[in-house]
């Protein structure tokens, strides 16, 4: 339940497969704590019998301070989603308040996950908790991307906090906790105010061929690419993007 100085939007999506060779199924609830809350609705773009996309629209201004965001999805065994983004999102200044943004997967065994995450700029002013948890089974795929912006242009970073468990079958694959604003950024981040991340699971073998910028996991299939830039358009990571996504959505059709 929210606190009192928060605004709560809830969005909760699960694609399961469809009855006798049907259209897989999409079932989604989107809730806000009142009428003025911002949400995110998801909007079906295309629908067959193993797939569907997903275009995320924010509805309302967001994201403002004691707004709580929270997306949780699920993709059931044997089919898969695609998510999109419109556009990136803003945190603005929060003149002292904060918001949070929390994503909760779950992928079962043998589906597919794509979600191809536009820049989420957090502004002078801004602090923001962000918390990412992937649960994913075996044979599952998941590709993710992250962009994160500290400060429009010429302002100071805000304040985020990034929090990522990313697990396998209850093992942890990646635990993260980064801190970034005004004093802690130069340090991580050099004059940098870019952090571009690209995370692929369970693509053992299919990510083979872009090297720069990339980490590879204890667990096996799982790849993580990440670099700094000063502007978006600057992250280098479009032909790991390109691999990732593609592994990720290979494989059911």
């Amino acid at each position: 339940m929210p606190t009192t100085t928060e605004r709560l939007g809830r969005t909760r999506l699960r694609v399961s497969p469809g009855e006798g060779g049907g259209r897989c199924v999409v079932r989604s609830s989107v809730i806000g704590s009142d009428p003025t809350v911002p949400t995110i609705r998801p909007v079906i773009t295309h629908h067959d019998a193993h797939r569907a996309r997903v275009c995320l629209l924010p509805e309302g201004a967001l994201l403002l301070a004691g707004d709580a965001i929270e997306l949780d999805l699920t993709i059931d065994p044997g089919v898969t989603l695609e998510v999109v983004e419109p556009g990136g999102t803003v945190a603005y200044d929060m003149h002292g308040g904060r918001a949070s943004w929390d994503v909760a997967v779950s992928v079962g065994a043998g589906a597919r996950l794509s979600w191809a995450g536009e820049p989420f700029v957090v502004a002078e002013g801004a602090q923001v908790d962000r918390r990412t948890r992937i649960r994913y089974a075996e044979g599952a795929r998941v590709a993710l991307r992250e962009v994160v912006v500290l400060g429009r242009h010429a302002e100071r970073p805000g304040r985020v906090r990034l929090r990522a468990d990313v697990r396998r079958d209850r093992r942890p694959v990646l635990v993260e906790d980064l801190d970034l604003g005004p004093a802690s950024a130069p340090t991580l981040l050099g004059r940098h105010r870019v952090l571009a991340s690209v995370l692929s699971l369970g693509t053992e073998g299919a990510t083979d061929g872009v090297d720069v910028d990339r980490f590879d996991l204890a667990r096996a299939g799982a790849t993580l690419w990440r670099t700094c830039a000063h502007q978006a358009h600057q992250t280098r990571l479009e032909d790991a993007w390109t691999l990732a996504s593609r592994a990720a959505l290979t494989g059911n059709d």
